[in-house]
């Protein structure tokens, strides 16, 4: 495993000896945070896709219809 930087390392420390936690309970808890924080990052772009599709979709009924005019 590789280590992490020591102001972080630092700050892990700290963090532990406040909440009085052990670090893979701190650890687990930032990974788990990060990875819904990146789920959702994942759905708001896919959800941003399909909008934009669906955009598109309508631009191209538009030209559609105008060029059966």
């Amino acid at each position: 495993m590789s280590s992490i930087p020591l102001p972080l390392a630092e700050r892990l420390d700290a963090l532990v000896e406040q909440l009085e936690m052990s670090y893979d309970e701190v650890v687990a808890e930032a990974i788990s945070a990060w990875i819904e924080r990146e789920e959702e990052r994942r759905l708001l772009a896919f959800r941003t896709l399909a909008s934009a599709n669906s955009m598109l979709v309508e631009g191209n009924r538009v030209i559609d219809w105008a060029d059966s005019l």
